[in-house]
């Protein structure tokens, strides 16, 4: 079983600063868990004591001296006025992990993630793709097709905002274990280059799982911190000579997890991959640092919002038909009787399911500056209620592929949005031997593709004429007078046309249709024989 493990190491830190972007560089954070006291406070860094001591620091705290560990008044006394201390939920890192495995469907079909602290997964925010045969969708061998989709999966967390490293090898556990090594000297030398074989991806070959490993510290193994000491109290400093140790007696001091932990210090990780199911509807959510009240500044939340969404829902393989976003106003801000309901929501029925972050962005962009908000916004919640698959088709090396298929559905989704769903259609034939009605406006989903069902079927045969056709009909006939036309042909006489359809007492009018030039181009004009009364019902564009 191939995994490959993405190791996050200043996960933290990126959470605190996608919510604070202003804060200054040097931070502290203390982690919060569900339901504690400061979990629960509006402002929970108020309440910060002096001896609480911080849970993660960031590079350039820890380049003032200031580490883990530390309580805050030792931290603040190394880095002075310069260190800012935040306090992080579990549940927002929680959240954030699972967004980031959602977006590994897309090269795997299992996927997971585990939390610093968790002690049932102590690896680190790490996140596990299984990744077993997909490397010959990369490249032609395993090695280079490994190598390439760990690159793209790091690149594709990278375009996020987030520090990663990544692992493939032979099990969850060493992938992990490789990975957090591989992450914290990724930070230790604050480098990010590209190559293969530099920190941030590294492909363990099938099989080598023990020589990859017999380097490593024994603070990378998910030992108990008794079992640490003793063992480097015999002067043992990494897995490989931990490796030389006798069993028997090691297996005594390691309890009773000795026999999982001497078959993975042996590169034997046959653990299972806990698979991890998204939720069915996606949201993305961001809370401001302060309210704003500007479409300018509204539009750029929005990008991030659909770049997180977009990133999702290529990892499920689907687009989206509706989109809906929800803004948190400033309730002090409101009329009493409109404080019970400080929500704006922008929705958005799309004619065409979109999928690409560029396309839901521009679809949402005349919505929102056309928006006046009520009070400034606080929070902004974007929702993908209605999902369809996406079709995915193969691209031809030796003929052109059109371009308005993907053009079009951006097109007409920013049309819906400046004028309205019902406004954006589409001209289909209706089966009808009135010429005014075979052309018939369609809306919803206009640009979705047929069924493989429908597609196999017998084309449908259509009651049309041999003459040319209009290409637009007007809702309403517009009257003309005859001095004001030119016929240039004749080209259907009607009369009695479907005359079941009519009720006792109608008059059977006798039609003629012609094709006519006027002022205003060519036009599809209807004749009364018996009145001349002369009428343009379309045009031809």
């Amino acid at each position: 079983m191939r995994i490959c493990a993405v190791s996050f190491p200043e996960l933290r830190v990126e959470v605190v600063r996608a919510t604070e972007p202003s804060k200054p560089a040097p931070l502290g954070i203390v982690v919060a868990a569900p339901n504690s006291p400061l979990a629960l406070e509006a402002r929970p860094e108020t309440k910060l004591l002096g001896n609480t001591r911080l849970d993660v620091v960031s590079r350039e705290a820890r380049a003032l001296g200031v580490t883990a560990g530390q309580t805050i008044a030792q931290a603040r006394a190394r880095a002075g006025g310069a260190l800012s201390v935040r306090v992080v939920r579990s549940d927002a890192v929680r959240e954030v992990l699972a967004r980031l495995a959602e977006i590994g469907l897309a090269f795997g079909a299992t996927v997971s993630f585990g939390l610093e602290g968790d002690p049932d997964k102590p690896f680190g925010d790490v996140v596990w793709v299984d990744v077993t045969g997909c490397a010959h969708l990369h490249a032609d061998t395993q090695a280079a097709g490994e190598a390439i989709l760990a690159t793209r999966l790091v690149s594709a967390f990278s375009s996020l905002g987030h520090t990663c490293a990544a692992v493939i090898a032979d099990g969850p556990r060493v992938a992990a274990i490789l990975a957090r090594v591989a992450a914290s000297q990724l930070i230790r030398e604050n480098t990010r280059a590209k190559s293969r074989e530099t920190p941030d991806v590294i492909v363990v070959p099938p099989g080598e799982n023990a020589r990859a490993l017999e380097g490593l510290p024994l603070g990378a193994l998910p030992l108990a911190s008794n079992v640490l000491r003793w063992i480097v109290k015999l002067g043992i400093r990494t897995i490989g000579e931990l490796r030389t140790l006798p069993r028997s007696g090691l297996a005594t001091r390691l309890g009773p997890e000795a026999r999982d932990l001497l078959a993975l210090i042996d590169g034997d990780d046959r653990a299972p991959l806990t698979p991890w199911v998204p939720p069915e509807i996606p949201e993305e959510e961001a809370t401001l640092e302060y309210g704003i009240e500007g479409t300018q500044a509204l539009t750029f939340v929005a990008k991030t919002l659909t770049d997180r969404l977009g990133a999702r829902l290529a990892g499920r393989a689907v687009a989206t038909t509706r989109i809906e976003l929800l803004l948190a106003l400033d309730a002090g801000m409101l009329e009493d009787s409109a404080r019970e309901d400080a929500t704006q929501i922008v929705a958005l029925d799309l004619p065409a399911p979109l999928s690409s972050a560029s396309d839901m962005l521009s679809a949402l962009r005349p919505k929102l500056e056309r928006l006046v908000l009520r009070a400034p916004v606080l929070a902004a919640k974007l929702r993908a209620p209605a999902l369809v698959h996406k079709r995915e088709a193969a691209l031809s090396l030796f003929e052109a592929q059109p371009k308005a298929e993907r053009a079009l559905p951006r097109l007409v989704a920013e049309l819906a949005a400046d004028l309205g769903p019902e406004a954006v259609g589409k001209l289909a034939l209706g089966d009808s031997w009135s010429p005014t009605e075979r052309s018939r406006f369609v809306t919803g989903d206009i640009l979705s593709p047929r069924s493989d069902r429908a597609a196999t079927k017998k084309p449908r045969r259509h009651l049309l004429s041999s003459v040319p056709e209009p290409t637009r009909m007007l809702a309403e006939p517009m009257p003309i007078a005859r001095e004001n036309i030119r016929i240039v042909r004749h080209l259907t006489r009607t009369e009695a046309t479907e005359w079941w359809k009519l009720l006792p007492g109608d008059r059977i009018a006798s039609m003629d249709y012609v094709f006519a030039w006027t002022d205003d181009g060519a036009a599809f004009v209807e004749i009364q024989r018996g009145t001349g009364l002369t009428r343009v019902r379309g045009w031809f564009d």
